[in-house]
């Protein structure tokens, strides 16, 4: 089931003003694809996620685009019906799984609330459902997982059972926030590789929003690279990461350490979203920006048949190869 996501733009009214949090997002996640989104914190990522699935804070408001998703507009319909469909044709894996799960409740009746919101559900079936969903992502014991409350998880635990729940439906689409951040190294890694396992068993698609540039590596099949923003490359996981095209994305990969290399760190920060952006973002910090750089926003240019880059250069010649030893 794909996903087009076309100039969305959202911006945030704070006391100290007017936020211009994604400004002209396009991307797409296509039938049975894996696509990551990465960028430095305030890039957007998060944003563009929430943006989609109705999730923005009160402050938050979507000025324009549009995200369709099996032929409907998630960005123009009301509340009540995306909320039918967020959670049973799109499950949400949350960055906190603390944050997901209700302290109050047990397990098994936080199985059954999102059974109950899309369909008639009987306890003993959803019982049923939950166990095997537990069962599937790992947990060992899930009778007394079930019977228990949040707190008497374990991180990687309570991870396990958002993504249980997120499942729970046979979703088409999942889209993770960042959903091993919380996790330490090796649990992350289990983690990740069940989800990978569940989406490929279930013939889904897949969006995960992380900042690591090795999980993206491993187990995505396309990347999103954002920048105050905006996209500013996108195209195959492999073709990007050997080759790639935009200054911005360079400068990520040059930055990741490399065992006998010296990090190249990426000077400077994100610009203040405060200001409503013009020109390059990113030419502040770039090492090959010029003049006409700060002149115009860079436009949205097709590299090939299945790449994209905003940028003003002549990327293919002016932007040098990724130099790994």
């Amino acid at each position: 089931m794909s996903l087009v996501v076309k100039d969305l733009e959202t911006r945030f009214i704070t006391r100290q003003g007017v936020v211009y949090a994604a400004n002209g997002v396009n991307f797409t996640v296509g039938d049975g694809e894996i696509v990551g989104i990465v960028g430095e914190s305030g890039s957007g990522k998060t944003v563009t996620i929430n943006s989609i699935l109705g999730l923005l804070d009160p402050a938050g408001r979507v000025r324009n685009g549009s995200a369709l998703f099996d032929g409907t507009d998630l960005l123009a319909i009301r509340r009540r019906e995306l909320r039918r469909i967020r959670g049973a044709r799109i499950g949400f894996i949350a960055q906190n799984p603390f944050g997901a799960l209700n302290p109050m409740l047990t397990i098994e009746d936080q199985f059954y609330n999102v059974m109950r919101a899309h369909r008639r559900a009987d306890r003993t079936e959803v019982r049923q459902q939950a166990l095997e969903m537990l069962r599937r992502v790992g947990i060992a014991g899930p009778e007394r997982t079930l019977d228990g409350y949040a707190h008497e998880l374990s991180g990687g635990m309570a991870q396990r059972v958002v993504i249980a729940i997120a499942l729970l439906l046979n979703p088409p689409l999942v889209i993770a926030d960042e959903p091993t951040t919380a996790l330490d190294v090796t649990v992350q890694r289990q983690i990740l590789d069940l989800i990978k396992g569940l989406i490929r068993e279930g013939q889904r698609s897949m969006l995960i929003v992380t900042h690591d540039l090795g999980v993206v590596a491993q187990y995505c099949d396309r990347v999103v690279v954002m920048y105050s923003g905006r996209v500013v490359e996108e195209g195959p996981v492999a073709k990007v990461f050997t080759r790639p095209l935009h200054p911005y994305t360079l400068a990520l990969l040059r930055s990741v350490p490399r065992l006998g290399t010296e990090v190249q760190g990426l000077g400077g920060r994100v610009p203040d979203l405060l200001s409503r952006p013009t020109g390059c973002a990113f030419r502040h910090r770039c090492a090959f920006a010029k003049e006409s750089c700060a002149v115009a926003t860079p436009p949205t240019a097709a590299i090939g048949p299945d790449r994209a880059v905003a940028c003003v250069l002549d990327v293919e010649r002016e932007v040098p190869a990724l130099v790994v030893d």
